[in-house]
């Protein structure tokens, strides 16, 4: 329904603003509306820097960084947003407070600690292009249940056969040795190296797809490079491992708030390990073993296809091209990455039948996407509750899509246990290293990207990626219940909070878990906007091309604002739509119509509080009145 044509009669009185949007030069300092109803504005930035920089604070780590290039990055991803208001409603982009902003101290500081490995002399500030040594000096292996079992480890031992006679040997020096001192020159070769050292799946695993990948799929001078260059560059940042990762990663398990960090070279060397399917006890399937409850990690099912999905092959492309980056010399990077695992405990999150909040900003976009036009922002991964869903198979879809661009994403499959309904995965720092069109079958690589988001003190990327699982719904009434609605409330809270009482981030988010899971993108859409309000954030949202679900949810938002609506009594409405559905009252019942119908009848003054009133009697007249219309209309 658009604008022109309000459902109903507090539609009628939404307010249209038209504001220049303005940046400070060297603090990106936000000029806020007076005005108390959101913008719907043409976005139009000006951003002129001066000679002066900006500096971003982490607790007592400052980092500086050129006015210059933080402008040109921004300038660039928020080029688009100078359109007609069409395409966008709502704040302004360059508004909402992002990374780059001095106010916005939300990163932590990389320190050392219980609950914090650190895998890299720590130094501040950072220093361009220097590489982080590894910690500690020599290798330090832990072959324990709280740590990644290494492939390099001395207690990774393998059967193999000797005169007739089966005996351990150190798996370490059966992986390394059909590649020292070797070339491989074909598929053929490198498949004969992997199942060399996986024996056990000599009649299990396939390589016919990526035979056909590297045959068909490559261009002679593609194959060329990848048997040249590529190829001995990832074996030999495999063999490095344990010059390059002295310590032995932890595992983030779950209901344990923690953290890793880690060098972007160590990471490479991860990934490679992965690449040649090295690490061992991840590759059964059994329920009961012992990495069961971890998401893959070796590369076997990429090679397999068994999908024939051509999609897969342009991952391939992808991680074929950061493998290239970091290979080359001049271009491997020089940052770090961290890993942490958010934990909130039942005690902490709020009551929200009674949450006061009211809604913060809100900018809904039909154009752009998370990790372009997000920049600067807490990026939502909808992810799978195992980290990374299919990216390390036949899954093409937004978070596996993010994951082959930004691959250094993909260590976190290493050592990142399952996700409970408690839990969030936030990584700070990864990189963007592939340029990409498409989704799902449609995906494809197209070409390399040179990142020049800024860094922190640390030498992260002032990138933030938050990791959240939906719930998959076999029945699509089910996600309006109570319990459905109370789950991915606690979800989100758990990717959005901060314990910080400072200016955090907006949310780059768009269609949680409305895809395969089969969510309601008009009810995720309130939720994450509840969330975020409880959360002090403002959300950024891509509706990916859809029009009328922009104007929806915008008009929606506007609605709740201009009377005045808090996150509990929004709360109560949905809690109440829900058990409508329950009673089969309407299978078809419209959730906005349904909200409509009851927000109408809130007295704007005093929104929460008329709400409360309104749904306590279900027998309102007004309300019924409204709520029968609806119902017909959806008949």
């Amino acid at each position: 329904m658009s604008d022109e044509t309000p459902a109903s009669p507090a539609k009628k009185k939404f307010k249209q603003m038209s504001i220049m949007d303005t940046m400070s030069n060297a603090g990106f300092t936000k000029k806020n509306s007076t005005e108390s109803t959101p913008n719907n504005t043409d976005c139009t930035i000006n951003m002129e820097p001066d000679e002066c920089d900006v500096v971003i604070v982490e607790q007592s780590v400052i980092a500086t960084v050129d006015t210059t290039i933080v402008t040109r990055v921004l300038g660039e991803r928020w080029a688009e947003t100078e359109i007609s208001s069409v395409k966008w409603k709502g704040k302004p982009l360059s508004e909402m407070y992002n990374l780059f902003d001095p106010e916005c101290k939300q990163l932590h500081s990389i320190e050392p600690g219980r609950t914090h490995t650190v895998l890299f002399k720590v130094s501040t500030p950072y220093a361009l292009g220097a590489i982080p040594e590894p910690y500690p000096e020599n290798y330090s292996d832990r072959w324990d249940p709280e740590h990644v079992k290494m492939p390099c480890s001395p207690s990774n031992l393998y059967p193999i056969s000797v005169n007739g006679n089966s005996t351990l040997e150190q798996r370490w020096k059966l992986i390394k040795e059909p590649f020292c001192g070797k070339q491989i020159r074909s598929s053929i070769e490198l498949e004969k190296a992997i199942l060399s050292y996986n024996s056990r799946y000599n009649n299990i695993w396939n390589f016919n797809r990526f035979h056909e990948f590297v045959d068909q799929k490559l261009t002679p001078n593609e194959r060329k490079r990848f048997f040249d260059h590529i190829l001995p560059g990832v074996i030999r940042l495999a063999i490095e491992l344990p010059e390059r990762v002295t310590g032995t990663p932890t595992l983030l398990t779950r209901n344990k708030s923690q953290s890793l960090s880690m060098s972007q070279s160590q990471i490479s060397s991860l990934l490679a390990n992965a690449f040649l399917s090295t690490y061992p006890r991840r590759n059964t399937q059994k329920r009961q073993s012992e990495f069961s409850t971890y998401p893959d990690i070796n590369f076997i099912k990429l090679f397999e296809n068994k999908s024939r999905s051509a999609a897969v092959y342009e991952k391939l492309k992808c991680l074929l091209n950061y493998f290239d980056r970091v290979i080359t010399k001049g271009n491997q990077p020089s940052g770090v990455v961290t890993f942490t695992r958010q934990v909130v405990s039942d005690s902490e999150f709020p009551n929200w039948e009674t949450a006061s909040e009211t809604f913060g900003g809100f900018h809904v976009s039909s154009e752009g996407t998370i990790e372009k036009e997000g920049i600067g922002l807490l990026q939502m991964d909808f992810a799978n509750k195992f980290l990374g869903g299919g990216v390390l198979n036949w899954g093409c879809v937004q978070e596996e899509i993010r994951f082959v661009i930004c691959p250094e994403l993909i260590v976190g499959c290493l050592f990142s246990e399952v996700m409970e309904s408690n839990e969030a995965l936030v990584i700070t720092g990864c990189e963007q290293y592939s340029c990409h069109s498409g989704y799902g079958d449609t995906f494809r690589f197209e070409g390399d990207f040179v990142d020049q988001t800024p860094r922190d003190a640390h030498g992260r990327r002032l990138c933030q990626v938050v990791a959240i699982d939906a719930i998959p719904f076999n029945r699509k009434e089910t996600q309006y219940k109570k319990d459905s609605i109370n789950r991915e409330l606690r979800k989100a809270y758990a990717g959005f909070h901060c314990q910080r009482r400072i200016p955090l981030t907006a949310v780059a988010t768009g269609n949680w878990g409305c895809g395969a899971f089969r969510g309601d993108p008009r009810l995720k859409c309130l939720i994450q906007l509840m969330a975020a309000a409880v959360t002090h954030r403002d959300v950024v949202y891509f509706t990916f091309g859809d029009n009328q679900l922009r104007d929806d949810v915008y008009n929606m938002y506007s609605l709740l604002v201009e009377k005045k609506a808090t996150v509990g009594s929004l709360y109560t409405m949905l809690c109440d739509y829900g058990q409508q559905i329950g009673d089969s009252r309407s299978p078809s019942l419209d959730l906005y119509g349904y909200l409509y119908a009851l927000l109408d009848s809130m007295d704007s003054e005093d929104g929460a509080a008329d709400c409360s009133s309104s749904l306590s009697n279900t027998n309102n007249s007004a309300v019924e009145s409204d709520f029968d219309v609806v119902m017909e209309k959806d008949k």
